[in-house]
């Protein structure tokens, strides 16, 4: 019979852009200065989007090998 492959979108890119959707929002309405906060944290939004997508890739392939043992 045919195989079937399990697709996963990844859901780190929906989260960066509501993230910095919300910091150019706060920026227009309160003057936040957005800049100086990425400035100062871009290594730490490297390294969680990096984790989010060594999470999903561990997750998508638990699911395979989940799927191909039954």
């Amino acid at each position: 019979m045919g195989t079937t492959q399990v697709k996963a979108g990844s859901i780190a890119g929906p989260f960066i852009l509501i993230a910095v959707g919300i910091l150019f929002l706060l920026h227009n309405l309160t003057g936040f200065d957005v800049f100086h906060l990425i400035r100062q944290y871009w290594p730490l939004i490297l390294i969680a989007v990096g984790v989010a997508k060594l999470v999903e890739y561990f997750r998508v392939n638990r699911q395979v090998s989940e799927y191909e043992k039954k």
